[in-house]
């Protein structure tokens, strides 16, 4: 239950960046939503995947899988209704805490776990991409 807790936080301050994003403009919360999408799918795979090899029942995991859509929307909606109507500065913010939260996460965990073997210049090179990626997807979307 450990694992599922931490994934679900992790899926609440997804959505609360989301919900934020959104009262920004629409187009930057599809964004949010949309660039979360790929790294969710992963996260949600290898917790089935411990789930499955801990002895979790298929239909366990099944509604655990399925539920993992409520904090998400828990966080769209706290993050929505938190920062709607506020100043533009409490807006951006929120998402630039919520965005170096999950950074912090992301070089903590991640990026040490990815070198254990070895220096992986690709990964450093994929990683800097996917942010410089997401930043013209902004850009251009406007």
């Amino acid at each position: 239950m450990g694992i599922f807790a931490g994934v679900a936080v992790d899926l609440f301050s997804d959505g609360v960046m989301i919900g934020a994003g959104s009262t920004i403009s629409l187009g930057l919360g599809l964004l949010l939503a949309l660039g979360q999408v790929p790294a969710d799918i992963p996260e949600g795979f290898a917790t089935i995947a411990t789930f499955k090899s801990k002895g979790v029942p298929r239909r366990t995991r099944l509604l655990l899988s399925l539920s993992f859509a409520l904090p998400i929307f828990l966080g769209v909606t706290v993050g929505y209704w938190l920062v709607r109507g506020q100043p533009a500065i409490v807006k951006f913010g929120l998402l630039a805490f919520t965005a170096g939260i999950l950074l912090t996460v992301a070089v903590e965990e991640i990026i040490p776990e990815a070198h254990k073997e070895g220096e992986a210049r690709l990964a450093a090179v994929a990683l800097v991409g996917g942010f410089a990626l997401f930043t013209f997807i902004s850009i251009y979307l406007g």
